[in-house]
């Protein structure tokens, strides 16, 4: 047992007085060992006990402590928060000062913790981890910046909190601005902040290619991801991820962890803006539940979920009392199972509100939304308005409404439809009928689309509802907590992506709005590389890939957005048009995919290109795909041209294994929407059967009549 204060028995210097030692902790633990000789009378207090004047006060400056005696009343003379004899001295003044470390390189590991208040690092690149524990810096209000860091050699940034409740009056800023960490590391927030803290990560990318490796000494276990935000409570305090960009490319891999989720007194989490890409795993996983009580927010806005088992994953009960959960225009796109999981119960009561508005699930297989534990409401309201999915159902629950609760809703498409009746909703998995409440397109009420304790009124504008927040509400959707404001975009966001001259052994993330990608004269070696359209300019975008070669297992992936997303753009100008332009590309086991709904007027073009495979290519982007074992070259999965060409030319395509398949037409079978595809001077070709009559693959068959149409 590790010991916290040690006497020897020689002393005698304490000849009046006497020894309080009240709720100290050892790395978090309060087991600790006092030893102190006979002589002295020691009075030890757990921090179960209640606080007395002795323990926390300077008895002669001190008339009373407050009433729960864990606050001190000084007399005059006193002093401070312990009625000192002598004022503590205030912090030096930094005003004009610039305390940031800038632009060097660090090559060993950096702790910050005593003797500051500030710390700040801009444009530095790290190759060792940063440590920062804020409940170890000085003076009561605590400033931790890092603005534009690069983060290599799979170094790791940490910030750390208090380990049990924060003493009063403490404060705590931090901002993590334009990180980059694409080697192996990852960013680690854990413990507890004081209230009202800011705790923000914005305009940051996050790349784990493997499992990330974290530090032992925070108790994360065998928590691994781009992003963990562990034992974390908020008690009056905000965190917020925004604008920041996560792909975890492994087999079991999750994006952004939380490990548990626990809100009270106003606290908020909201998560704005996020893009989180995985290879079918948990882009983000919260595990040990939600509980939010006291007007707290637990908020997942405008963000983007790709290629994820589970866009939101929650093992562990969910308990929201007088607070709001809100998932609100999000795009859950190629998930492999149910957009939202929750793997326990969810219960809301006390004027609490769960609100879906705006989602966008696109997944064939599961529900937008599922609970395997039964979802309760007391004096509460869950609300979907305006979300669509693919499926003929949108949920997968067991619904208890209680005395004073509503399940309301209002214009949901599900399987290409808007559901408007009560009848249509059951049948679409929200329960019994008789407890929904249906409203139409055209209505506007604050109950349904805003947290109606915040809301003044709603009112339609531009055919959206609108609500005007009353005192205490804040935001879209009134709710309790406002969201921070976010610090501006550093510098302008280049609209052009190039990628040149060199060979890529590891992921790369086009940035989000490009509206020009290049890959021109590039090496693919054993990575599979995803072009993700819709993250891409919304008003259209050229894509060129122009000699590049895709070498052991290498695969290029170019989506397209989701069956809705394009059902959309068919009928409006919700995207613009791609010019695709593959050429010059060759293939020594690898292979091209090409997948999703593409907008109208686009031009998807594969020339003068050689895809030779001699072995299975896993094509770890596909969910439930079949394909790998042929040894495709090129996959056209679920692909859906709406008023758009794709040209195949001057193209071989060549499998050199028995019972191999060049091209396959994976998922959904090829849709075209006043478009149409032409191939010509295709040669297509099985080294074991060569013969078209004798070819097994039906697609192949496709393939050769296309080829005999073209050219009579």
């Amino acid at each position: 047992m590790p010991k916290i204060l040690l006497i020897s028995s020689g002393s005698r210097d304490l000849t009046k007085g006497a020894i309080v030692a009240a709720c100290n902790t050892v790395n978090g633990e309060e087991g600790v060992e006092y030893s102190v000789p006979s002589v002295y009378y020691i009075t030890v207090l757990t921090c179960s006990d209640s606080c007395t004047l002795a323990a926390l006060c300077f008895p002669a400056y001190t008339t009373t402590a407050s009433s729960d005696g864990c606050a001190c009343r000084c007399t005059e003379g006193g002093h401070g928060d312990a009625c000192l004899p002598v004022a503590f001295p205030e912090p030096p003044s930094t005003d004009g000062a610039d305390l940031c470390v800038r632009d060097v390189r660090v090559d060993v590991e950096v702790n910050v913790s005593f003797e500051t208040s500030v710390v700040c690092y801009v444009g530095v690149t790290f190759a060792a981890d940063v440590v920062v524990d804020v409940e170890s810096m000085s003076w009561s209000v605590r400033n931790v910046t890092l603005a534009n860091c690069l983060f290599v050699s799979g170094a790791s940034l940490y910030v750390v909190g208090w380990r049990s409740d924060p003493t009063a009056g403490q404060r705590v800023d931090v901002l993590i601005s334009g990180l980059e960490s694409c080697s192996g590391g990852g960013v680690v927030v854990a413990n507890r902040f004081p209230p009202g803290s800011r705790v923000t990560v914005v305009d940051s990318v996050l790349i784990a290619e493997a499992r990330v490796a974290y530090r032992g000494a925070y108790d994360l276990g065998d928590a691994s991801a781009c992003l963990v935000v562990h034992k974390v409570n908020l008690t009056g305090s905000v965190l917020t991820i925004a604008r920041t960009r996560v792909a975890a490319v492994f087999r079991d891999a999750v994006g952004v962890l939380f490990g548990g989720v626990a809100l009270s007194s106003r606290g908020a989490l909201y998560v704005d803006g996020l893009s989180v890409q995985t290879v079918l795993g948990l882009c983000v996983s919260v595990e040990g539940g939600v509980a939010a009580i006291g007007g707290s927010v637990v908020a997942f806005v405008g963000s983007g979920f790709l290629l994820c088992k589970h866009a939101v994953s929650v093992r562990g009960a969910v308990s929201v009392s007088g607070s709001a959960v809100a998932l609100v225009r999000s795009e859950f796109l190629s998930t492999e199972e149910h957009a939202v999981a929750f793997c326990s119960t969810v219960s809301l009561d006390d004027g609490s509100m769960l609100l879906a508005k705006g989602n966008v699930h696109d997944g064939v297989l599961r529900e937008m939304l599922h609970a395997a534990g039964a979802v309760t409401a007391a004096g509460s309201t869950l609300s979907f308005v305006r979300n669509r999915a693919l499926l003929p159902r949108m949920l997968s629950l067991s619904l208890s409404l209680a005395a004073g609760a509503h399940l309301r809703v209002a214009c949901n498409g599900a399987g290409g439809r808007v559901l408007s009746t009560a009848e249509e909703y059951a049948a679409a998995g929200f329960g019994d009928a008789g407890s929904i409440d249906v409203a139409g397109c055209d209505a506007c009420d604050r109950d349904t689309h805003c947290y109606a304790s915040g809301t003044a009124m709603a009112s339609m504008t531009d055919g959206v509802c609108v609500c005007a927040c009353g005192s205490g509400g804040y935001g879209e959707a009134c709710v309790p907590v406002r969201a921070p404001v976010l610090p501006p975009a550093v510098g302008t966001a280049s609209s052009v992506f190039v990628c040149e001259g060199v060979t890529v052994r590891s992921v790369f993330v086009v940035p989000a709005g490009a509206s020009e990608v290049t890959l021109r004269h590039v090496v693919l070696d054993g990575v599979s590389s995803v072009l993700y359209v819709p993250w891409m300019a919304r008003d259209g975008v050229r894509i060129v890939v122009q000699d590049v070669s895709l070498l052991n297992g290498a695969v290029l992936y170019v989506m397209g957005g989701g069956g809705l997303r394009g059902a959309v753009a068919a009928g409006s100008d919700e995207s613009g048009p791609v010019e695709l332009s593959v050429c010059d590309v060759e293939a020594l086991n690898g292979a091209l995919v090409l997948t999703g709904t593409f907008p109208a007027g686009s031009v998807l073009t594969v020339t003068d290109t050689l895809l030779v495979s001699a072995r299975p290519t896993p094509l770890v982007y596909l969910p439930g795909s079949q394909s790998s074992p042929y040894a495709p070259v090129l996959v056209l999965s679920g692909l859906r041209l709406v008023r758009s060409v794709l040209v195949v030319s001057g193209v071989a395509l060549v499998t050199v294994m028995t019972g191999g398949r060049t091209v396959v037409v994976d998922g959904a079978v090829l849709k075209l929407v006043g478009g149409g595809v032409a191939v010509d001077a295709a040669v297509v070709r099985i080294t074991v059967n060569i013969c078209p009559n004798s070819i097994d693959s039906a697609v192949d068959r496709c393939f050769y009549r296309f080829v005999s149409i073209l050219n009579g």
